[in-house]
């Protein structure tokens, strides 16, 4: 896996956050405490910070940052953009990560990640909507391969076969019209569900949605939405065969 971290596509939106960031004395003191809390806990790397900083920053400038920033609401928004920094560098963290260690329920962070991943959206940003969603589907996507494989519920080689296929089911789905608005959580539970039955792999659903950060209820729309675009796709085709 760390050979598509270092050649992925991730390095030019990595420039794009480094380029725009304002550093650490844009931070309040609190803020600055809360960013030097998490990187010491989840153990992250000064190129996470970096990211995440600016992330922060650019969210606190748009009017949904300014409407929490005066109801001191911010701590669950700067966990986010430490959780989307994460995905963005190639560092893999999962949410049992930031709720044993941050002690951040998942439902709160995947909707604040939500609210800062649409916030993106609604004006020039540091990266474009559609590439941030796509890329962050995919580091989920490889974040959920390894939860599965520490889990021992597939080998090695069936996460990294596991992977492989979810990319190429969500570029199918992608090019297939996948609703730019559906959540890249969603995306990459819905098209890993696919590949895991098109494998034959023994990962329950309920595996799937945890992974994902969903229970098994929400996550059955976006798997409805993916299995529709992809009904007549079968996996000899995703190789190009």
């Amino acid at each position: 896996m760390e050979e598509q971290i270092v050649g992925c596509p991730f390095v030019k939106t990595q420039e794009r956050i480094y380029n725009l960031s304002r550093g650490l004395e844009s931070l309040t003191k609190e803020e600055h405490g809360l960013f030097f809390d998490a990187m010491h806990r989840l153990e992250l790397p000064n190129e996470v910070k970096q990211a995440a900083v600016a992330l922060y920053l650019d969210f606190k400038t748009r009017p949904i940052g300014a409407y929490n920033s005066s109801r001191k609401n911010l701590k669950i928004f700067l966990l986010a953009s430490v959780s989307i920094a994460a995905k963005v560098t190639g560092d893999l963290r999962t949410d049992p990560e930031f709720e044993s260690k941050m002690f951040v329920s998942r439902e709160k962070l995947v909707d604040a990640e939500e609210r800062m991943i649409r916030s993106f959206g609604v004006q020039d940003s540091i990266i474009p909507i559609p590439e941030l969603v796509l890329q962050l589907t995919k580091r989920q996507m490889e974040s959920m391969g390894e939860s599965f494989a520490r889990q021992e519920l597939v080998t090695d080689n069936e996460k990294e076969e596991l992977v492989r296929l979810s990319y190429d089911y969500l570029d199918a789905a992608v090019e297939r019209g996948l609703d730019p608005m559906m959540s890249y959580r969603g995306r990459a539970a819905g098209v890993m569900l696919r590949a895991v039955r098109d494998l034959d792999l023994q990962v329950s659903r309920v595996d799937i949605a945890r992974a994902a950060g969903f229970d098994k209820g929400s996550m059955g729309v976006n798997a409805n939405a993916i299995e529709s675009l992809l009904k007549d796709l079968k996996n000899s085709e995703s190789n190009g065969s």
